[in-house]
């Protein structure tokens, strides 16, 4: 799955310098490396479990998030009955943060996109945002197409 994940934002970020990440003991700092947002790090942590423990998971981003810096947590969840083997289906991939950081990037999002991204309440106190990988591309890309103009993937 990271690996997934990983092809899938080096692809449509057009950006080969995104990889994943090496452990680093109690000061881990996500999965995958080198995305940023408006110049920020973005921590992307990357889960494949057979239930979404969302509370659990982001408490991991947040804590990953601090130890790098970061204003952006992500969790990238594998999604139940959707597979790895095309970008379409990467895309369709769940991506969930608080609320904060959804709304915080949106707000430096191109209206266009702001009015298109249509998330999902996500956790029992609905503190989380659910939306797919693809819109979560679209936000870190400006919302500009996803992927090189030149070939496909």
């Amino acid at each position: 799955m990271e690996t997934a994940v990983e092809t899938y934002l080096q692809w449509a970020l057009d950006d080969k310098r995104i990889q994943r990440l090496r452990l680093h003991g109690n000061k881990d700092v996500g999965d995958i490396g080198n995305v940023y947002f408006h110049g920020q790090p973005v921590c992307v942590e990357v889960k494949w479990t057979q239930t979404m423990n969302a509370p659990q998971h982001m408490r991991e981003a947040l804590v990953e998030a601090g130890n790098m810096d970061s204003p952006y947590p992500w969790v990238i969840q594998k999604k139940n009955g959707v597979g790895l083997t095309s970008t379409h289906r990467l895309g369709q991939q769940h991506a969930y943060t608080t609320v904060e950081v959804l709304e915080n990037m949106l707000t430096l999002s191109p209206p266009a996109l702001r009015a298109r991204i249509k998330p999902e309440p996500l956790g029992r106190r609905k503190t989380m945002r659910l939306i797919t990988l693809q819109d979560f591309a679209l936000i870190l890309n400006s919302g500009l197409p996803l992927g090189p103009e030149e070939k496909e993937w």
